[in-house]
């Protein structure tokens, strides 16, 4: 796993970086800094780099939740905003970054994420 993790880190944090900012994407990831996390993308090893892609992967989905319903502008925003939740509010950047071993969190937010985009595409439909 430690292999695949290593492959796949600089990809998924580059998407991140891309979408989201370097400084997002380093928290996200774990980073305390962005120079870490570049490290990390130069082949430098994360503390545990299993966990760093599972933050990382979170990212992505989101990405891809956002950009599924051209809101993607909306997400930095809505990584450091506190959302409700089934299991209560919470931020949700803050939440991927804190999961640990836990993947719940994680869930619960890709799961706020849906609502919200939906909630948002239903009450602002963008013109075609």
């Amino acid at each position: 796993m430690v292999l695949h993790a290593t492959i796949e880190l600089p990809v998924l944090a580059g998407r991140c970086a891309a979408a989201l900012g370097e400084e997002l994407t380093a928290y996200l990831a774990g980073a305390d800094t962005v120079a870490e996390l570049d490290a990390w993308r130069a082949g430098a090893p994360a503390p545990d780099p299993a966990r760093t892609v599972v933050r990382l992967a979170a990212g992505t989905e989101l990405i891809r939740i956002f950009a599924a319903e051209n809101l993607l502008s909306h997400l930095r925003h809505w990584l450091r905003e506190m959302t409700d939740t089934e299991d209560g509010p919470l931020v949700p950047a803050r939440a991927i970054r804190t999961a640990g071993t836990d993947i719940q969190p994680i869930k619960t937010v890709l799961q706020a994420a849906h609502f919200w985009v939906t909630e948002r595409s239903r009450t602002h439909p963008v013109a075609a």
